[in-house]
């Protein structure tokens, strides 16, 4: 057991001292983008230039931290495991010789920081932008907490899925960056689902990012039920990680 964690805390560092060489990418898919997106779902809905609704602006600043775990958990998650495999790096871990566990958990371990760089950066650039999130107490921010977890967790066996069953980098990483983005445009994170056609509200329904964006918000706004999204996200997160351990190719043939 000591064996297997120590393994895994060094796959992490790997990953982690890959992202301190690339912080730019990162900066970029996990801040830049998502506040560029509040800023344009601003001022869409504000046309007379006064400002959206207060709950207006915490429906934004949820669905920029969603894109935000989004992007990072599958684009830029998906594209270093689709080079870990395609250059060869996936076989030399496996050769080590290293548990396939110890690959995965220190995985996910450096999906976690990411996902709390994120988080943390967006809900400190949320001040300049004016908004004021109200959480309710310490077991709001655990249910907070909880719904980032799971959030990452289910979208990361995604980027494992994609992972493995690409047949080349190249689709792989379209993939990757089609599903980074297109699971928050799809789904009713920075709009009401009613403002959907009636197939793609039914379609949202089986989206993470619909339960990861439903919950906080509504514990950035003050509010505690997020219990439906809790259970969604565990059952999802089981589902899409039970399936990519499954299907990961850790000795490629």
């Amino acid at each position: 057991m000591t064996r297997r964690l120590s393994d895994a805390v060094c796959v992490f560092r790997i990953h982690l001292a890959r992202l301190r060489a690339e912080t730019g990418p990162f900066l970029i898919a996990g801040i830049v983008f998502p506040c560029v997106m509040y800023m344009f779902a601003t001022a869409v809905a504000s046309p007379g230039g006064n400002g959206p609704a207060p709950e207006l602006r915490i429906r934004f600043l949820a669905g920029s931290i969603v894109f935000s775990l989004s992007m990072t958990a599958i684009s830029w998650l998906g594209y270093l495991l689709l080079e870990n495999r395609f250059t060869g790096r996936l076989k030399l871990f496996a050769t080590l010789p290293l548990a396939s566990s110890s690959y995965v958990f220190g995985i996910v371990a450096f999906a976690l920081v990411q996902a709390v760089l994120g988080t943390t950066s967006l809900l400190v650039v949320a001040r300049v932008f004016g908004v004021e999130p109200s959480v309710a107490g310490v077991g709001a921010a655990a249910r907070l907490a909880a719904v980032i977890l799971l959030t990452v967790l289910c979208v990361s066996g995604i980027s494992v899925v994609i992972a493995a069953r690409a047949r080349s980098f190249s689709e792989g990483s379209l993939t990757t960056d089609a599903l980074g983005a297109g699971l928050v445009f799809v789904a009713p994170v920075y709009y009401s689902t009613h403002a959907l056609p009636r197939a793609l509200q039914l379609a949202a329904y089986v989206l993470p990012t619909t339960y990861a964006a439903d919950g906080v918000r509504t514990l950035l706004g003050g509010g505690t039920a997020v219990n439906r999204e809790l259970l969604a996200l565990s059952v999802m997160t089981v589902v899409t990680l039970g399936v990519g351990f499954r299907v990961m190719r850790w000795q490629e043939e």
